[in-house]
């Protein structure tokens, strides 16, 4: 990277803020229309789910007030999402809440990096209410786990920074025993493996990860996965999926999440605005997150 492009991306960190919205369209659509959110908030990471014929939005809460996220959720009525309230929260933040099923009964495996660990958590009144059944790695920070069923075995991937650069690791998951084992690792010398939301699994299966190697949400990548089973995993880069090819009434200039069920498409996408003390607030919020952990 040249001097002058450090610059540009040192300014944007300083300089540029600006808010997370989720949007959705039907399949078929063209345009994406922004979820409405609660008041003092910003929605992000969201996951469709469909269950008993009725489609669900899950996401992550940014309530600002608190300065950190909860797992909330939306259920679409007369085809617009409705936002029904929070569901997991803990005292540490969360996102990416990913939502799968096993055996008839619904699970989700929450990004709780912040509280180094992948933990599973069940539905015991599906959608409200939820429960912790299973620390599945401890002291480890890996963020935003990504679940596939495939061939009846469940798997996972997850991304974490290392000394090196950034890595993913796959993993087998046993859930009748609740179990993550390691299988692979990849490693990356820029940060673009990130996982963006499931696998979408088409013709062939791909999955997209999110392209930070110049800012936080600059693009989406498609990898297609070349190998995934209990012994290895390899992928590679196929397409790109760029905001600017995102319609919408506003323009949006980042976006870091898809899914998609059945019917509905939806992603996240970032309006920025310059705002010169957003640096500023950002360590800030850092600290005061460090601050309150050690507390």
């Amino acid at each position: 990277m040249t001097l002058l492009n450090k610059l540009k991306v040192l300014a944007v960190k300083a300089f540029i803020g600006g808010e997370w919205n989720v949007a959705y369209r039907q399949h078929g659509q063209d345009k994406y229309q922004v979820v409405d959110m609660p008041e003092g908030t910003c929605i992000a990471d969201p996951f469709m789910y469909e269950a008993d014929g009725e489609h669900y939005l899950f996401v992550e809460l940014f309530e600002n007030k608190k300065n950190k996220a909860c797992i909330a959720y939306y259920k679409f009525i007369a085809g617009k999402p409705v936002y029904r309230g929070k569901i997991i929260e803990q005292p540490y933040h969360m996102s990416y809440p990913c939502v799968f099923e096993y055996n008839g009964e619904h699970y989700m495996i929450p990004e709780t990096s912040a509280n180094q660990s992948i933990d599973l958590y069940r539905a015991t009144a599906f959608p409200q209410k939820w429960e912790k059944v299973k620390t599945l790695v401890s002291g480890v920070r890996y963020i935003d786990t990504t679940v596939l069923k495939r061939n009846d075995h469940y798997y996972a991937v997850s991304y974490q920074r290392t000394a090196q650069g950034w890595g993913l690791d796959a993993f087998a998951l046993d859930m009748e025993k609740m179990a993550m084992t390691k299988i692979a690792s990849k490693h990356y010398a820029a940060n673009v493996c990130r996982p963006a939301g499931h696998f979408i699994q088409k013709d062939e299966l791909l999955r997209p990860a999110q392209n930070c190697a110049r800012k936080y949400g600059e693009n989406l990548i498609l990898y297609c996965v070349d190998h995934f089973d209990g012994s290895c995993y390899e992928e590679h880069e196929k397409s790109h999926v760029d905001v600017s090819g995102i319609q919408m009434d506003k323009k949006p200039n980042r976006i870091h999440t898809y899914n998609c069920d059945s019917l509905y498409e939806v992603v996240d996408v970032y309006f920025e605005k310059i705002d010169l003390l957003h640096g500023v607030n950002t360590l800030w919020r850092a600290y005061l997150r460090k601050y309150f952990k050690k507390a």
